[in-house]
């Protein structure tokens, strides 16, 4: 008796360890986002004393593929009950719209904040190139004032 429970423990535990190293690479994998373009792309958000909002912005492509990269840049105010509210940036629709015909990007948006709050910046990235279809990628920060 005692040699057929150590036999089903151990049956329990090679069938427990082969369902794991099949699903557990399957999540990994799923979890990492493959671009044809693009090999990274991020915002860094502060706000400086007196109310400056800064936002850098930054794109790396692939040399050989890039060949534009296009942003779009907005800001929100939370509200009570957080509920997102569009901030005046002093561009057109309130969208600050810029691109490069290169393979890397990397500038500074800066705008004045008129209240005190809770602010979030959205970086929609178009990077288009010979990789395949573009990559739409959409970067979201917040900080607050």
């Amino acid at each position: 008796m005692n040699t057929m429970t150590k036999k089903g423990t151990l049956l329990m535990l090679a069938v427990l360890t082969l369902v794991m190293s099949i699903f557990v690479p399957l999540n990994k994998t799923s979890a990492a986002t493959m671009y044809n373009n693009t090999t990274t792309a991020s915002i860094s958000t502060t706000v400086k004393s007196g109310g400056v909002l800064s936002v850098s912005l930054s794109v790396v492509g692939i040399k050989s593929k890039t060949t534009r990269i296009g942003t779009e840049l907005y800001v929100e105010k939370k509200l009570i009950l957080g509920i997102w509210i569009p901030v005046a940036i002093g561009c057109p629709n309130n969208v600050w719209t810029d691109s490069v015909n290169n393979f890397y990007y990397s500038n500074i948006f800066a705008t004045q904040l008129s209240a005190t709050g809770t602010y979030r910046v959205t970086v929609t990235y178009s990077v288009s190139g010979s990789g395949g279809v573009d990559d739409i990628i959409t970067c979201t920060d917040t900080v607050t004032y």
